[in-house]
């Protein structure tokens, strides 16, 4: 039969114990068993053996993983986009349809005045000029159709001159003045030129009213009002003779004038700050 492990244990402990015992005792035995007698004492190694163990690892806590917070949802975000409907436009309205017309004929070189909202006379006046570049009716109305006109609106087309970068062109035919500057149109404005009667001049001689076709230059320049036998020129710009582009209070959506090239008095403000004596003009139909 074999001998169990803790059997073995035990017995080593009693071993141990009855040692301890004995050697406590010593000089008695030797007295007893008198001289001559050798006590020989054993040396007993106990073993232990351990029982199992639970091995325990000291070291940081493990970090505690918190919870993985959901990801964020996009705020829904609201956007409005106005469609323009284009309106039909009439002189003494006003309102947001208005403005926009007028910064669309001031991108197109038509408009040079304040973007008010306000469908006033220059408003109007620059309507005519788009209308006249158009070849459409002649009109201050402003149509649905309009709208789409201008838009596709590619510019006049004007005589090729390379080595005039900057200089006026008179369309007789359209009654429009283009301002020339860097090789590209940057205004346009209405004009009335002579209008083909006969009217007596200075000297009491009948002579037809008509505007001088041709290139020029302009000569010399006045500022405020000049005062003629046939009326007031508003700060005249002279070309050839006595024939000027010039201001008037009367710019008629045809030709009215007696030969002299009208515009508002508004844009000579304009052009006299634009022009020079020395640059060149343009008559044609």
């Amino acid at each position: 039969m074999g001998v169990r492990a803790d059997e073995i244990g035990v017995a080593a402990i009693w071993l141990f114990i009855l040692s301890l015992g004995a050697a406590g005792c010593g000089s008695d035995i030797a007295g007893d068993h008198g001289v001559g007698f050798t006590r020989t004492t054993t040396s007993t190694t106990i073993v232990s053996i351990p029982s199992p163990t639970t091995t325990t690892v000291v070291g940081p806590a493990p970090s505690t993983v918190g919870s993985i917070p959901d990801p964020p949802v996009p705020l829904p975000v609201t956007t409005t986009t106005t469609l323009f409907v284009p309106v039909s436009l009439e002189p003494g309205e006003s309102g947001p349809a208005v403005e926009r017309l007028q910064q669309a004929m001031a991108e197109a070189g038509f408009f040079r005045d304040s973007i008010d909202g306000v469908f006033g006379e220059r408003t109007a006046t620059a309507v005519i000029a788009v209308h006249k570049a158009l070849d459409v009716t002649r009109s201050a109305s402003w149509s649905v159709d309009d709208w789409a006109l201008l838009a596709a609106y590619p510019g006049p087309t004007l005589p090729v001159r390379d080595d005039q970068d900057d200089r006026i062109e008179v369309d007789v035919t359209r009654q429009l003045l283009y301002r020339v500057q860097d090789g590209s149109v940057a205004d346009i404005i209405p004009i009335s030129s002579g209008n083909g009667e006969l009217y007596a001049n200075a000297s009491g001689r009948l002579v037809r009213a008509r505007t001088p076709r041709g290139s020029f230059t302009f000569y010399k320049q006045y500022d405020g009002w000049r005062i003629s036998y046939l009326g007031g020129l508003y700060r005249p710009w002279y070309f050839l003779g006595g024939y000027a582009i010039h201001g008037s209070a009367s710019v008629p959506p045809y030709p009215a004038s007696h030969g002299c090239v009208r515009v508002p008095n508004w844009e000579a403000d304009y052009l006299a700050s634009v022009l020079w004596v020395g640059l060149p003009v343009h008559v044609w139909d």
